[in-house]
């Protein structure tokens, strides 16, 4: 039995989050053999500080929990220290975008501004000192730290601070931050990177070139909790079928032109469809009587929500995985994409079309009047989808790679 922390900003049955739901499934499920830990803060929403959990020590379905508090952000501090430390992620991204990524091979681990990148990373909304005290202080208690999400300073800073038993989980996807020269650094010195998908490794592969700590796609396993009486969701909630679901947080980056694209479908066809979102909302609402914000629901209630919808939604141009996608397909539900998100092109292509996805307002309404005329296409769709996900993200296959990480000390490289 292996002692086990898994570092995550935020933990909780309340948190709908993906990495953090993630870190909550694997957690569960290495604690019936492992001393299991999650380290974590108080966050519950950062743009609401009164809602944080008390800090301390709790014990959730066998996992111990203990929540550092996060800080109080300086917003001149934070200022000055983004600007001071941005050119080095600037010169690396534009090394990347005009194809001289050669230049990574060469140079693969970098030092440049990253003091000042670790001032950045003290001054974001997520830091906690205590958490990375924590870490340091208890790092021989432990056998293995797993860390989940890449950009955020607890886990560039606590895998850092013990990277011969740091296990990341990068969640990561195309954007500025990975450009930072720390993130050379950190995933160059961990013992093993677990990727989520074959996009995402691919992805990492031309910035991190030679000099990337050992490494495997390894996934996250999907499960289906028993759904809510759908009589019991209809009397708690104005929705009536057939509607799109969203579900995550919401936010104007993660929803696009969804809100758009919806009206304008709505206007077009004076289709009975609408629109429900399930999650905290961090954006102005978009009023119109048929977009139904639920605000957070129990998994049970998501789940039958999930059951007798439309379609299931993924509008979000930067997705390393997306547990909503996979949950649906393992109900058998369509799944309608972002096709600007990398992974789920991979998604629909090894998926065999069970996601589809849309590049612009025309194919997004295309493939909704696909399905409703030609409704035959939901059994195939139903069966590509669940033998999509049994194949490549079943719980026994995903917690086997993790006990083979956590007990070598190298497991070879995916090639």
């Amino acid at each position: 039995m292996a002692k086990i922390a898994l570092i995550s900003i935020r933990y909780g049955e309340e948190i709908n989050g993906g990495a953090e739901y993630h870190c909550r499934m694997l957690a569960e499920r290495l604690a019936p053999t492992h001393e299991v830990h999650v380290l974590t803060t108080t966050l519950v929403d950062i743009y609401d500080r009164s809602k944080d959990f008390p800090s301390g020590n709790s014990l959730l379905n066998q996992v111990h929990i203990h929540r550092f508090p996060a800080i109080t952000i300086d917003a001149a501090k934070q200022k000055a220290s983004s600007k001071a430390s941005k050119l080095a992620r600037k010169i690396r991204r534009a090394f990347y975008r005009t194809g001289l990524t050669s230049v990574f091979k060469t140079f693969p681990v970098w030092s440049y501004k990253v003091a000042e990148e670790i001032e950045l990373l003290k001054n974001h909304s997520y830091y906690s000192e205590g958490l990375i005290n924590y870490i340091q202080e208890h790092q021989a208690d432990y056998d293995a730290f797993i860390f989940f999400t890449y950009e955020n300073p607890l886990t560039v800073l606590g895998a850092l601070s013990v990277p011969e038993k740091s296990i990341l989980v990068p969640t990561a996807h195309m954007e500025g931050m990975l450009f930072r020269s720390i993130n050379s650094q950190m995933f160059s010195q961990v013992k093993h990177i677990a990727f989520n998908t074959e996009t995402e490794y691919e992805m990492c592969k031309p910035l991190f070139q030679q000099a990337m700590a050992p490494h495997s796609i390894v996934g996250v396993g999907v499960e289906i909790a028993a759904p809510e009486d759908w009589s019991t969701v209809l009397a708690q909630y104005p929705i009536q079928e057939p509607y799109l679901l969203y579900s995550g947080r919401i936010t104007a980056v993660k929803t696009n032109q969804l809100f758009d694209y919806f009206i304008q479908f709505k206007e077009e066809t004076g289709s009975p469809l609408q629109l429900v979102l399930t999650g905290d909302v961090q954006m102005a609402k978009v009023a119109h009587p048929d977009i139904h914000y639920l605000g957070y629901v129990s998994e049970a209630v998501k789940i039958a929500l999930m059951q007798h919808s439309f379609a299931i939604v993924n509008s979000s141009k930067a997705e390393s995985l997306s547990l909503l996608a996979l949950e649906a397909m393992c109900l058998g539900q369509p799944v309608l994409a972002n096709r600007q998100a990398a992974v789920m092109l991979e998604h629909e292509r090894k998926s065999k079309g069970a996601v589809q996805c849309y590049g612009d307002y025309a194919s997004f309404k295309q493939l909704i009047l696909s399905l409703q005329q030609h409704p035959e296409k939901r059994a195939l769709i139903a069966e590509h989808g669940k033998a999509y996900v049994q194949e490549y993200y079943n719980w026994e296959r995903i917690i086997s790679k993790f006990e083979t990480i956590i007990k070598s000390d190298y497991i070879g490289q995916y090639n």
